[in-house]
């Protein structure tokens, strides 16, 4: 693997007064999903729940009502759906489950402590915390094709710009792209620990590392922008252009049960507001914000 070091310019950008707000989302849904429901993931018009403790998987319209619960063990979170299957993660289970979304017939595949999941490049790809590793799954068999060992607590994953980004947890200080033509891997050194959760928003990499979040160039790696935050981040997610007409990034604060919302144009954070207990997940559904609370048992929807 080689490693290479981001060398542009380091850009501190903070809070700032300048610029008229936009008007402070309103919560307009709290939807019951039981204990700890933790990732999120849309397809067409329908919003997926993963609920980790009580180890179901929840299929939502858009006004929030629950069109289907299937029940595949504790430990639901991460999901990745399309129109043949439902994908969700069990990380203290060490598999993750295939849902065919005809037959309903489930299929568990044995990976270690997985974290993260991407449909990419024909295959479903799955980040192992534990082991180093990002398995390459067939996505019709669920069978492991392949094992890349990237090391360093691989956790979030996202296709952007034609490559895979992997992000870590714990002290590393770095991403890991990853050509999934090839399974080439290259270290990009960010230089902050734990860049845990990459995401693709209209062609540009964002990653909300443990205390800040960061905007990454994703062909070449160059950091464009170091934006401070207090707190512990969950996830970001683009919001639809709200009152103010413009989009802004939201990003979740598990510790303090926060969103914060960012511009991305120029980084600047826009405002903070109360989310649902530990706001873990966030995803963008038919004009509205949807947030799970962690450390509750509900999906928030906003209205931005």
């Amino acid at each position: 693997m080689r490693t290479v070091l981001a060398l542009a310019a380091f850009v501190l950008l903070v809070p700032a007064a300048a610029g008229k707000a936009p008007p402070t989302p309103t919560e307009t849904a709290v939807i019951a999903t039981g204990r700890a429901p933790c990732g999120l993931a849309t397809h067409r018009a329908e919003l997926w729940v993963g609920v980790y403790e009580a180890g179901t998987v929840l299929r939502l319209d858009r006004a929030g009502r629950v069109l289907q619960r299937l029940r595949v063990g504790r430990y639901a979170c991460q999901l990745a759906v399309d129109d043949a299957a439902v994908w969700v993660t069990r990380d203290n289970a060490n598999r993750i489950v295939r849902i065919d979304r005809r037959s309903g017939r489930m299929r568990a595949v044995r990976i270690r402590s997985p974290f993260g999941l991407e449909r990419a490049a024909g295959a479903m790809w799955v980040t192992s915390f534990e082991t180093g590793t990002v398995a390459r799954v067939d996505p019709r068999t669920a069978r492991v094709t392949r094992v890349l060992r990237i090391g360093g607590n691989p956790v979030g994953i996202a296709a952007c710009a034609g490559a895979l980004w992997i992000g870590h947890g714990r002290e590393a200080t770095w991403l890991t792209r990853i050509d999934p033509r090839t399974g080439d891997a290259l270290r990009i050194d960010v230089g902050v620990r734990s860049p845990r959760a990459p995401s693709c928003v209209r062609g540009q990499l964002w990653v909300a590392t443990e205390d800040d979040v960061l905007r990454v160039a994703p062909r070449s790696g160059e950091l464009l922008a170091h934006i401070r935050l207090e707190g512990t981040r969950g996830n970001l997610a683009e919001a639809p252009a709200g009152g103010g007409g413009s989009r802004l990034l939201w990003v979740t604060d598990k510790e303090r049960s926060l969103i914060h919302r960012i511009e991305p144009s120029t980084g600047r954070v826009v405002d903070e507001f109360p989310g649902g207990p530990a706001a873990f997940d966030v995803v963008a559904l038919g004009g509205s914000m949807w947030v799970t609370s962690y450390a509750g048992a509900d999906v928030r929807r906003y209205q931005p």
